[in-house]
Parts: structure tokens; sequence; C-alpha cells
């Protein structure tokens, strides 16, 4: 269970990062899922975490462990955005949502 807390809180970590980075770097809100996921698997192979590794799963190469936990934050970055979204928080909106006088460059 302490794994699956490791992955949610590593994704809530990169939301807010990505978020922040987003604020600061304005240009970076196009490339919002690629941040995220950059964000993400740079973390976990940073930390050398894979979660396949605790819960004793086996993957075919070592290396392969931290990115696919790496992914799986990614995605659970995503979990928090649409959570905080549904619980009505700002922090749920999409950047050209709490950017609005940002002009949005594709339909």
């Amino acid at each position: 269970m302490s794994t699956f807390a490791v992955v949610a809180l590593l994704g809530l970590a990169v939301l807010k990062i990505a978020d922040l980075l987003e604020d600061y770097v304005p240009g970076l809100a196009r490339f919002n899922a690629l941040l995220t996921f950059a964000l993400a698997v740079g973390a976990a192979v940073g930390l050398d975490y894979s979660m396949f590794k605790a819960w004793h799963i086996s993957v075919p190469d070592v290396w392969m462990g931290p990115w696919f936990t790496g992914f799986v934050i990614g995605g659970m970055a995503t979990v928090w955005r649409v959570a905080f979204g549904y619980l009505g928080s700002s922090e749920g909106k999409s950047a050209e949502e709490r950017h609005p006088q940002r002009p949005r460059v594709a339909a």
C-alpha cells in the first residue's frame, strides 16, 4: 500500500512542479502533457524508483522499471488534475483556463 502512496504523492509533486513551470514560462503551457511526463519519468529515473520492484513484479530489463513507473506517475498527475477540477479548485484547470489572456495557438 505504501508503494501506491509513493506513486500518488509523486504524481501530485509532478503536477505542482509542472504548474509552477507553466506559470513562470508561459510557452510551456502548449506542451503540458509532454512536460508532465518528462518530469515524471525524470523523477522516477533520478530516484531509481520502480513500483514493479516494490511489488515483486518482474520486468524484462532492470532499466524498464523506473521508466514505466515514471509513466504511471505521469498518469497519476493527470488523475490529480481531474480530482482538483472535480472538487472545484482552480488547480484542476488546464493552463489555457488558468491563463485566459494568452491566445490558443491550435484549435
